[in-house]
């Protein structure tokens, strides 16, 4: 057995109720044969600790988040928290140097979704772009925000896409190992920006010989995301770009409840699940926590638990697929509790 030690940064709103979920999922495998042990470290971030602290991100909870083996962090409310009190999210990305955020969106078989059939991943650099925190006034009647694009988070971000369609060829079904890595720009209109995006990722992508590239203005890709969207096996985009796509994804596969993430780096990283804190249910037990239980099996397949991983994402389809156990906004009545349980559940029974 393998002990790893996870760096637990629970956050706002439903984040502390879904995190617990998944540290159940987690510690439930260390009863597998071989399964690995984990160790979890809570400390604080978010708008909640901006209010005791005065700082969102404390310098001892990014210390930790370097010394863990990864980071699981639950959702948090940084939109409320004021200029100056601290961005944990980007104190995440900078900190822990991570290249990119892999965003899966794929139909599970038996849900409830606009499309069946789409089994696709966003691949988004996560430290630039519009979201650079570049802003400044023109007088008292505009406003500029500066969008920068770098060859070097381009680089590395589109090593991070092609690998991810490397290993998607080797791991998915037949009908799906397309091979194929899709990037998105609007180089018509931002010439310079997208043009030295571009220039980086065609660079890389003479590197991946076995790999299939081409590219799509960001309103073409969108667009066809929803017509057809099998096409689609990696998306490879900018920073607000891949933020707007990840979502239509995301929609398309049954909504965020489901959503997982990851930012990853070359040394550190963290996983998340994409929805938000929503305030109006916390506390009442009745959250979706499959887009943590899902950000969790990204963080196993990460840390070389290939297996556990697989096997961990299987539970989670194969409970949903089954509608017994679902909760409010898949249209079920199932607490968070009762979800994990089921997943739990046939996790021992694989």
């Amino acid at each position: 057995m393998t002990t790893y030690t996870i760096c637990v940064l629970p956050g706002d709103g439903i984040g502390p109720e879904v995190t617990d979920c998944a540290k159940r999922v987690l510690d439930s495998l260390a009863s597998l044969d071989n399964g690995p042990i984990f160790e979890f470290e809570t400390y604080p971030a978010g708008h909640g600790t901006f209010i005791s602290s005065g700082n969102a991100m404390p310098d001892s909870t990014m210390v930790a988040a370097k010394k863990a083996d990864s980071v699981l962090v639950g959702a948090m409310d940084v939109a409320q928290i004021p200029s100056g009190g601290g961005d944990p999210l980007r104190s995440l990305r900078v900190g822990l140097e991570v290249g990119a955020s892999v965003r899966p969106s794929r139909s599970i078989k038996g849900v409830e979704s606009p499309a069946d059939n789409i089994d696709c991943v966003i691949v988004r650099e996560v430290t630039e772009g519009l979201y650079s925190r570049v802003e400044y006034m023109v007088g008292d009647d505009a406003a500029c925000a500066v969008r920068i694009i770098t060859r070097k988070a381009s680089t590395k971000t589109a090593r991070m896409a092609f690998e991810q369609a490397r290993l998607r060829q080797k791991a998915t079904n037949p009908t799906h190992n397309k091979g194929r890595v899709t990037a998105v720009h609007k180089v018509g209109a931002l010439k310079l920006t997208d043009g030295l995006f571009l220039e980086s990722v065609k660079s890389v992508a003479t590197e991946y010989p076995d790999i299939e590239y081409e590219t799509r203005n960001i309103d073409a890709c969108a667009m066809e995301m929803i017509r057809e969207p099998e096409h689609f096996d990696v998306i490879l985009s900018t920073n607000t770009f891949g933020d707007i796509l990840s979502d239509v994804g995301a929609g398309l596969a049954a909504g965020l409840g489901l959503a997982a993430s990851g930012c990853i780096g070359e040394r550190w990283a963290y996983f998340e699940p994409v929805h938000g804190t929503a305030p109006d249910i916390a506390g009442k037990g009745i959250a979706n926590p499959c887009a943590t239980i899902l950000s969790a099996a990204m963080m196993l397949r990460h840390i070389g638990e290939i297996d556990c991983a697989n096997s961990v994402e299987n539970a989670v389809t194969t409970v949903l697929g089954h509608n017994e156990f679902r909760t409010g906004d898949l249209g079920g009545t199932a607490t968070s509790s009762e979800i994990t349980g089921a997943i739990i559940k046939l996790l021992h029974k694989s």
